[in-house]
């Protein structure tokens, strides 16, 4: 543990600067060792700067810098120190006592974004700060940028003001390969109808409301908006459907509002209006288990008494909120959804056992009548087994190796627990659903990379393994053992300086990979423009260093194809590393 008389040194100095610096080192040696030696005091750092405005320059008095250290200082000696300090009225600060190393610094101030050092635009990543001992850097400033600001009412369609209306600022972004309207922010309208969303980074948002005063679950142009009343709920025959700014409730024709940095929108009322709705009865068997004792009066369960709950999920949907309403089975298995709104639907049965779950599913539509005597029957998993193999000689220590299964697409009932292999490599999850799954390997360590995953004639690292049509699955798995390591630098030909908090992603090149986030490697340049790739997996990629670029955009072919010139080849083989040299592409190509 660091002396008391170090902390009280660097305390005082800092309290003497005037700047509110405080230094919060964290406690001894890790697994009940005894802590390292403290670090001489001529090889602490410290580090001073100024934060400000970044819109008007302005200083910025009481933000608050919080400094931690990554992994151990540059002797090699364990250390986990956190630091902390607070602007003076010149927007100064100055933080002395520092254990030489590399520094994630974030920057937080009231009505402003949280700031990253080196981050190039609002909200984006930053880079690691690295201090050699003894040094003393100066001038290090943080511009921060002021958040943006949405304000306004929520009428009914006389033009009376809506309590409770739950306001959901939303924005388009990439959830593996395929754009969807995700929430960003959002809040409850008051008693006044008022709603305000603050902290809003720069960008293009869409505005939405979605009523809750009287619970239902409803579709907009393929979208679920609304939550469903328990079974028994006497059917509303209309409600407040959803709306999206400036008063639609189509998303598609909805206005997106580009905000920029520290704007502030007032006065962007919105008013709903009714539509009609209809209920959704039907009944649920459950075959995953013997019949248990009876299911008490009161209780909830479906036949053979496991519980079980559904839900209707939107069908094809642009959204993406977490939105999907349930509600509850009775014990003679039947269940009713009370409020629904035209659209197409998934109907999901999930049973309730703990962590082991069962699902199915039933599409159904609703057009404009009452929709009953649904059946759909929850039947037990199947069973995943295989063996793991390592191909080739290494020095590495081998792991004990779990397999996972992660499902592919929205995830209804998420995925089963990991396996770990056994004394002969051999794994086994039972109880799997029928969906679709990439099957993972960990952990990976040094080197080692999954070289392949075959069930049979088919690589499902590929493909993923498709269990939707019955039956279960054997897996070969096979560990190659010399995975290579992408190295290299990112200039910026404008300023002919380091690129610095630049996105770099290696995609493959080979069309069976395209989809397939196991051959992706994302990385962000650090303070001298350098980055690292570990545990490639051989192949024909190419390499792009983007200055602003939407993350996992890069698994839309319409957005790369105009960008495909603007990649560096790589060939990447078994056991030979590669170092590159590229050159950032700015933020407005391509798109």
């Amino acid at each position: 543990m660091r002396s008391f008389a170090l902390l009280l040194f660097t305390s005082c100095a800092l309290l003497g600067q005037g700047r509110g610096g405080s230094v919060q080192p964290g406690l001894g040696g890790s697994n009940g060792m005894p802590a390292p030696a403290p670090t001489p005091v001529t090889d602490l750092c410290t580090l001073e700067g100024q934060v400000v405005d970044a819109s008007t320059g302005q200083p910025l008095r009481k933000a608050n810098l919080s400094l931690n250290l990554v992994g151990g200082n540059v002797g090699g000696i364990t250390a986990n120190h956190n630091y902390s300090a607070t602007s003076d009225p010149a927007g100064k600060y100055s933080v002395s006592g520092l254990e030489p190393g590399r520094y994630r610094i974030n920057v937080n101030h009231i009505g402003y974004l949280n700031t990253e050092y080196n981050s190039q635009r609002p909200g984006g990543p930053g880079t690691q700060l690295e201090l050699a001992r003894g040094q003393k850097m100066t001038g290090v400033v943080f511009r921060m940028t002021p958040h943006g600001v949405i304000a306004g009412h929520v009428l009914d369609e006389d033009g009376d003001p809506l309590q409770n209306v739950n306001i959901q600022l939303m924005r388009m972004n990439y959830m593996q390969g395929r754009k969807q309207l995700q929430q960003f922010g959002g809040g409850n309208s008051n008693d006044l109808g008022e709603y305000r969303v603050s902290g809003i980074i720069p960008g293009k948002y869409y505005l939405c409301a979605v009523y809750r005063g009287r619970p239902i679950t409803m579709m907009v142009n393929g979208s679920l908006v609304m939550n469903a009343p328990g079974a028994g709920t006497a059917p509303q025959q209309e409600d407040y459907a959803t709306t999206f700014y400036p008063g639609v409730t189509d998303p598609a024709a909805a206005t997106p509002l580009d905000m920029k940095p520290g704007q502030q929108l007032e006065g962007l009322n919105l008013k709903l209006a009714k539509i009609p709705t209809y209920s959704v009865k039907g009944m649920v068997f459950n075959t995953t288990s013997a019949p248990p004792a009876p299911v008490p009066q009161g209780g909830r369960g479906g036949p053979n008494g496991v519980n079980v709950n559904v839900q209707l999920d939107a069908r094809g949907s642009m959204m993406n909120m977490g939105m999907n309403q349930g509600t509850g089975v009775r014990p003679d298995g039947t269940f009713e959804f009370s409020s629904v709104a035209p659209g197409s639907y998934n109907l999901v049965a999930l049973t309730n056992a703990g962590a082991l779950r069962h699902v199915a599913i039933l599409p159904v539509d609703v057009s404009h009548s009452n929709v009953e005597g649904l059946s759909i029957t929850v039947t037990p998993g199947v069973t995943v087994s295989g063996h793991i193999r390592v191909d080739g000689d290494t020095t590495e220590n081998i792991p004990t190796f779990s397999v996972r299964l992660n499902t592919i697409g929205p995830a209804v009932f998420g995925s089963p627990q990991p396996a770990k292999a056994d004394e002969q490599d051999n794994f086994r999850i039972d109880e799997v659903n029928p969906d679709r799954f990439d099957v993972n390997v960990m952990p990976l360590t040094g080197t080692l990379y999954v070289k392949s995953i075959r069930a049979g004639n088919v690589d499902v690292l590929n493909t993923g393994l498709d269990l939707t049509g019955g039956g279960g699955a054997n897996l070969d798995v096979v560990i190659g053992v010399n995975a290579p390591t992408i190295t290299g630098t990112v200039q910026n030909p404008a300023t002919q300086q380091p690129a610095v908090a630049t996105t770099v992603v290696l995609i493959p090149q080979e069309p069976e990979r395209h989809n397939v986030s196991v051959y992706y490697r994302i990385a962000n340049t650090d303070q001298n423009g350098s980055f690292t790739m570990p545990r490639v997996n051989p192949g024909e990629y190419k390499l792009y260093a983007w200055e602003d670029m939407e993350t996992n955009s890069w698994y839309d072919p319409d957005v790369m194809k105009p960008m495909e010139s603007k990649g560096t080849p790589v060939s990447v083989k078994e056991g030979n590393p590669s170092t590159v040299q590229l050159t950032v592409i700015p933020a407005a190509s391509g798109n």
